[in-house]
């Protein structure tokens, strides 16, 4: 297995995950794309939607967004392409919306391959590895070569089937304050908050994010900051050996009893049923 690292550690090239199994490894702040070409990948998103992946299908998960493999088969070959949060917002930039939409409201989580996939493997490669040497315009080719990628798929995201872009009353500045909101959840340890302390860090009316909200994504704010809290739940529940009060406290719940009560409301069973019901799934 040959992992690259490139940009410092904002990007991370895995040419095989045939020894690299751990997927679940790829959540935090890296946005993952994963190309399969042999074999079948079987993994579970968000806590609960389960995702299959066949050869010539490539994986999309955003960053923050709870992935566990549930199945990989012996004779996978796949390539992992994990970029950071910062680097896919500069170099998407006016199409950050496309993503956001495809992969957090539309929940589109796997795109059928193209004649341009092909190429992109041995091409990252050879652009990924000529960062050791040092060459002069090692950087720009990077970036470039990100830049390309992320816009075809973008592009390929547009075009499926599930994907409506029908934003004609859906001005820039809104899509872009979602943006951001999205943003700013992705990067709180302590999500659960009130929806004016996301307002006012985006200099905005609780009132106002949540008409920009329901009107870009079809959800409330509250909807949002709940989910985003349940995917960290989820994770430590799962990945940790921390104790629901542990987690209750790192989590910014007031305590342990009020926590519990929250996450059966919302996954129909206690933290430790949850956690005992996927210790014996595994």
């Amino acid at each position: 297995m040959n992992i690259i690292q490139a940009l410092g550690n904002e990007v991370i090239f895995v040419d095989s995950l045939r020894e690299e199994k751990n997927l679940a490894a790829m959540r935090a702040s890296y946005n993952s794309i994963v190309h399969c070409t042999r074999g079948r990948i079987l993994v579970e998103v968000g806590g609960q939607q389960q995702v299959k992946v066949q050869p010539g299908q490539m994986l999309l998960i955003p960053a923050g967004k709870l992935v566990q493999p549930m199945l990989i088969s012996t004779d996978i070959e796949a390539s992992a392409l994990l970029i950071s949060d910062r680097v896919l917002r500069s170099l998407l930039s006016n199409q950050m919306d496309v993503w956001n939409r495809a992969l957090y409201m539309k929940e589109i989580y796997v795109i059928k391959g193209s004649e341009w996939l092909d190429g992109v493997r041995s091409f990252a490669n050879s652009v990924f590895s000529r960062e050791d040497k040092k060459p002069v315009l090692s950087k720009d080719l990077t970036l470039a070569f990100l830049h390309t990628v992320l816009l075809l798929i973008c592009e390929e995201l547009v075009q499926h089937e599930n994907m409506e872009l029908n934003d004609d009353d859906t001005s820039d500045r809104d899509k872009a304050i979602f943006s951001h909101f999205l943003e700013l959840l992705s990067k709180e340890t302590q999500k659960r908050k009130q929806v004016s302390f996301y307002a006012e860090k985006l200099f905005i009316t609780p009132k106002y994010l949540s008409t920009v909200c329901r009107k870009v994504s079809g959800k409330s704010p509250i909807r949002w900051i709940t989910e985003n809290v349940m995917e960290d739940c989820y994770a430590m529940l799962r990945n940790t050996t921390l104790s629901v009060k542990e987690i209750s406290n790192q989590l910014g719940f007031p305590n342990s009893s009020f926590f519990s009560q929250y996450f059966r409301e919302q996954a129909g069973l206690t933290p430790v049923e949850y956690r005992t019901k996927y210790k014996e799934k595994g």
